[in-house]
């Protein structure tokens, strides 16, 4: 996906200018699964039904107060390092 409108998706999700750059790395780096799924949410809207670790995108959503965004970097995080992942999502991490 290209930068300028990864850029103006974070924009229009309220991320502040400090984070866009990082986030738009992180986003570029989304493992397969999680890449998939956030295409898809891009083009469609339609949020994926999907879970990693015992966590699903609705629950970050839901439980966690996460933005879509943030939950798909959660998603991405938990098949990354799903020990440290894990351990801040159960201390709460928001």
């Amino acid at each position: 996906m290209d930068k300028q409108i990864l850029r103006q998706l974070l924009i229009d999700n309220g991320y502040p200018s400090h984070m866009i750059e990082k986030t738009i790395e992180k986003i570029e780096h989304f493992q397969p699964k999680v890449r998939k799924a956030f295409d898809s949410w891009v083009t469609s809207g339609k949020e994926p039904n999907m879970k990693i670790q015992d966590y699903s995108f609705a629950e970050l959503r839901r439980d966690y107060g996460m933005k879509a965004i943030g939950a798909f970097i959660t998603l991405d995080w938990l098949i990354r390092d799903p020990e440290n992942a894990t351990r801040s999502l159960k201390r709460g991490i928001r």
